[in-house]
């Protein structure tokens, strides 16, 4: 089918399922004009084709590199949605982990103060109750949804910062390494902001195993 392209790790992406905005035809274009296309530099599109966009034409002995428009575009938003489905369940995951621990703690402090079963299950009861009141009342928010609107700002940011080696490239005429070292900067910022978010919600043993994992991801 054409809809089917075959990456250079042997997987296949649907374009289908990300067709281009109503409007834009596709077309063929060459590595500057890609990055005009997606508002980056030249040296992202470099830094895209290594991890693995399709490439039409490899450029080799004087010839350019040629790009489909749409198997780009689709390259991209299967990535971004990989990515944030990725990061989503792990969130999930530490939310959960962090509830549960929680509540064994609770658990092991209420038998220490001599409750019955009985007594346990009415005070959760009334505790529930408390907090759906406090909750409707708009005194107490959820630290899921505490969480979910960190993580849209923290995605603002980051989106803001992503693109600034870029501009800086091309409106600065900074140099690769210049940019490189600026991007690493930036890459650094949402990290610490992360961190320290996921440590006042999640508490700093699981900050410390999220952390732990994502530089083995890195091959920190």
């Amino acid at each position: 089918m054409d809809n089917l392209v075959t990456l250079a790790d042997g997987s296949v992406l649907n374009t289908a399922l990300y067709p281009l905005p109503d409007g834009l035809s596709d077309g063929v274009m060459n590595r500057a004009q890609l990055a005009i296309a997606f508002n980056v530099s030249e040296n992202s599109v470099t830094k895209w084709v290594g991890q693995g966009m399709p490439v039409l034409t490899a450029g080799q002995n004087g010839v350019s590199y040629e790009f489909q428009l749409s198997h780009c575009y689709a390259w991209r938003r299967t990535r971004d949605e990989q990515s944030r489905a990725t990061k989503a369940s792990r969130e999930a995951h530490a939310m959960q982990a962090s509830l549960a621990f929680r509540n064994l703690d609770e658990e092991q402090e209420e038998e220490e103060g001599g409750l019955t079963a009985k007594q346990l299950r009415e005070w959760s009861e009334a505790e529930y109750h408390r907090n759906r009141v406090a909750e409707q009342r708009g005194e107490l928010v959820r630290a899921a949804r505490v969480s979910e609107l960190l993580e849209d700002l923290i995605g603002v940011v980051a989106t803001a910062l992503g693109t600034m080696p870029d501009h800086l490239e091309r409106d600065l005429g900074l140099g690769v390494e210049e940019v490189a070292k600026v991007e690493a900067r930036c890459d650094k910022v949402v990290m610490k902001m992360r961190e320290r978010i996921e440590r006042s919600i999640l508490g700093a043993g699981v900050v410390e195993d999220l952390a732990e994992f994502r530089q083995d991801e890195m091959g920190l």
